[in-house]
């Protein structure tokens, strides 16, 4: 297995990282590649099942200095029509509808949450190190299930032609996402939960502020409330536009986090000084200068982003949104080396 360090993970960094600075840089990302997570574990690397692949995760974020490892418990998958594409680099958010009255949300496939199995969390998490906690996530967000199975532009046309169809299907996708991380947070190797739901575009948010207050962010005041009760923390990975509704982020919903930085809508360096102190900034490396920087642009702008959040905290290391396979391996890694490098900051 790779090792880039010998220092022990520890939760502990993680939750200080949220509100302070850790003793030392922390590291976080929502999803490795397979072809990565191949490369961290070396001839441990294993996805012939769903066990399989939790336990490669597992292993992958150790090897990799990570001091929590994501989670997914499948079960809640909201169905949609498949619709096949070949040779598509990306696909039609009007695709995948089933919903476009009130029969069809009457006749529509709804999940039970009962339909996970959310012991895999107490069987994987034997395999944790001692002091490493889970951090689990969902099959897509409450938004972005509801446009995945009525279509966007269908949405946004029956928010005006039939506004109780629209709030009768987001109480049944919120009901369920709050369910499943409900269950997720019994768990005591659950340290924090990932709530990952888009709700911008490059220049505004998917839908108005206002319908997003009304429909959306209720649900995620009450998922992190009830994260927080149990004393433990919720962080939002959401990709695009958020200047409209980070102050619900922040002061209304409570997230303790925010992911998804990218450098065309805020790059993580503004970001975190507007940010610092009011919430904590989650990774931020912009995915395209992953791609296409050198490994030692890479390693630079880290190092500067670590001696920038130095003093006061609030910061872990990663990227603004994953680490896809097309990212060089020599980039992603310089990019954890800089995590490492103590003595450069």
């Amino acid at each position: 297995m790779f090792r880039p360090t010998s220092r022990e993970p520890n939760f502990e960094n993680f939750i200080k990282m949220l509100s302070k600075q850790p003793s030392r840089p922390v590291l976080f990302e929502f999803i490795i590649s397979s072809d990565k997570e191949r490369f961290l574990t070396g001839s441990m690397y294993n996805d012939s099942t769903e066990w399989d692949r939790v336990l490669t995760t597992i292993r992958a974020f150790d090897s990799a200095g990570y001091d929590h490892a994501p989670i997914i418990i499948r079960g809640m998958e909201f169905p949609r029509h498949e619709e096949v594409h070949e040779n598509v680099r990306t696909k039609s958010l009007n695709e995948g509808t089933m919903i476009t009255d009130w029969k069809t949300f009457k006749e529509y496939p709804w999940q039970d949450v009962n339909n996970c199995d959310f012991d895999l969390i107490k069987r994987a998490g034997k395999f944790l190190h001692p002091k490493v906690k889970f951090t689990p996530f969902s099959h897509d967000g409450i938004l972005e299930n509801t446009i995945g199975i009525v279509g966007y532009e269908n949405l946004c046309l029956m928010l005006y032609d039939d506004p109780k169809l629209v709030e009768a299907i987001f109480y049944e996708v919120g009901k369920r996402i709050a369910e499943y991380f409900e269950r997720c947070l019994e768990y005591d190797k659950v340290g924090a939960i990932i709530c990952n739901d888009d709700w911008g575009f490059n220049t505004q948010t998917m839908l108005p502020p206002d319908v997003l207050r009304k429909y959306v962010f209720p649900w995620y005041k009450k998922i992190v409330g009830m994260a927080h009760q149990k004393n433990k923390f919720a962080l939002l990975h959401s990709c695009g536009y958020y200047h409209d509704i980070i102050n619900d982020i922040i002061y209304d919903m409570k997230f303790d986090g925010k992911h998804s930085f990218e450098d065309k809508i805020v790059p993580v360096e503004k970001a975190y000084l507007d940010l610092k102190g009011k919430i904590a900034v989650v990774g931020g490396i912009d995915v395209n200068f992953l791609t296409r920087a050198s490994k030692e642009e890479v390693y630079d702008r880290a190092i500067k982003l670590l001696r920038l959040t130095k003093e006061e905290g609030g910061f872990a290391l990663g990227s603004g949104n994953s680490i896809p396979d097309f990212i060089p391996l020599d980039n992603y890694l310089a990019m954890l080396q800089a995590a490492f490098d103590e003595d450069k900051l």
